[in-house]
C-alpha cells in the first residue's frame, strides 16, 4: 500500500484556452471582435483589436489567461492607464460580460458584449521527413502536371 504524506497535491495547471470576446465602443458603436489566448487592445499593428485614437497606446491593455483559467484584463504599460468599470487597474482582473474597459481616462470605453472559450487546438505538424521533402514534391507533382498538359495539348490522346 502507498504511503501518503500530508502533503495537499499537487495544483494543476489551468487548461489552456483561446478566448473569443467580442467588444462594442460605447461611443462610435464599432464593434471589434478577438480570439485567442492573448488579446492585445491598441493602436499597433500586433493588436488583435485595434483602435485608432490618440490616448490609446500601441499595446494599450490586454486580455489573457488569469491564473484560475478565466478571462482577465491588465494594463500593459500604457501612458493613460486603463480603467474596468471606472476603477484604475493596479494588477490583472477578470473580466465578465457586461463588464466596461477604458483605455485611458477619457480614452474609448469597451462594453464587454461576448464572451466564449474554446480549448486551444495543437496544428498538427508535418513530420521531418515529410517536412525535408516538401519542395521536391511540390516540383514533381508540378513537372508531371505539366508532362500531362503538354501531352494533352500535344494530341497524344485518342485513336
Amino acid at each position: 500500500m502507498p504511503e501518503h504524506s500530508g502533503d495537499p497535491p499537487p495544483a494543476r495547471t489551468p487548461e489552456l484556452r483561446a478566448y473569443a470576446v467580442s467588444l462594442l465602443n460605447t461611443t462610435t458603436a464599432k464593434h471589434y471582435e478577438g480570439r485567442g489566448a492573448r488579446i492585445r487592445l491598441g493602436r499597433g499593428r500586433e493588436c488583435e483589436v485595434r483602435l485608432d485614437d490618440s490616448l490609446v497606446s500601441l499595446v494599450h491593455a490586454e486580455l489573457t489567461i488569469g491564473t484560475a483559467g478565466g478571462l482577465v484584463v491588465r494594463d500593459a504599460g500604457s501612458e493613460h492607464g486603463t480603467l474596468l468599470n471606472g476603477v484604475p487597474l493596479t494588477g490583472p482582473l477578470p473580466v465578465r460580460l457586461g463588464d466596461q474597459v477604458t483605455l485611458g481616462r477619457g480614452g474609448p470605453t469597451l462594453l464587454l458584449e461576448g464572451l466564449g472559450t474554446a480549448p486551444l487546438m495543437r496544428v498538427a505538424r508535418p513530420s521531418g521527413l515529410l517536412r525535408r521533402w516538401r519542395p521536391a514534391l511540390i516540383l514533381l507533382a508540378l513537372f508531371v502536371i505539366g508532362g500531362v498538359a503538354y501531352w494533352l495539348l500535344a494530341g497524344h490522346y485518342g485513336p
